[in-house]
């Protein structure tokens, strides 16, 4: 499989490529310039943080957790529930990186419940983040719907890059195969990946 370099390279360079078709397909259905500009921009950013920060990858003990730095634990459960490149979990095209983002979501609202439980027992009172984000995420695509529709579709094209990279992949070592060539499906050294035991964390 690509490491995690090579799916960067092809994450930023689908990326581009996409620029040009989303603003005008945007400019086209709204007729504004600038409104065309930030959802594209928006289109790009979803794109790049969906393939570098949510990748498919985090199923697996790999060079893409590290990236989270100290919170990287927060992935943890996802790694332990999810079989590596479960075609319906983790490598689809379309519900495994809406799974990632609804997962962290709940991870986000568990923290700020717990944090809220633990400081309210030494007599500091917050507000109730977790319903305020809850609203807010519900707001959003009712105030901002091209906005919230283009990231979105970039956030998934993010996460399908890096799954049909995968697909290809594993296509050519059938084709490999098939003509007598020997191709192993091991993970070993896949994104750097080491067993946890013995794996020293960049940070």
């Amino acid at each position: 499989m690509p490491d995690a370099r090579t799916h960067d390279i092809i994450t930023m360079i689908s990326g581009v490529a996409l620029v040009l078709p989303v603003y005008n397909y945007v400019l086209t259905r709204t007729g504004e310039g600038q409104l065309a500009a930030v959802c594209t921009l928006l289109f790009v950013v979803g794109h790049c943080v969906s393939g570098m920060m949510f990748s498919p990858d985090l199923d697996l003990d790999s060079a893409i957790d590290d990236r989270w730095g100290v919170f990287f634990w927060i992935w943890r459960p996802y790694m332990w529930l999810v079989p590596h490149r479960s075609r319906w979990l983790s490598h689809g095209l379309l519900v495994p990186t809406l799974l990632r983002l609804l997962y962290f979501y709940a991870v986000v609202c568990l923290l700020l419940i717990v944090l809220s439980w633990c400081l309210a027992r030494l007599g500091v009172i917050l507000p109730n983040y977790h319903i305020q984000l809850t609203a807010y995420l519900r707001e959003l695509p009712v105030n901002n719907p091209q906005e919230t529709a283009v990231f979105m579709v970039g956030f998934i094209t993010g996460g399908a890059a890096h799954t049909i990279a995968d697909w290809l992949v594993t296509g050519g070592k059938r084709y490999l195969r098939a003509v007598g060539i020997r191709v192993g499906d091991r993970y070993k050294n896949h994104d750097r990946w080491q067993p946890q035991r013995r794996r020293v964390r960049a940070w």
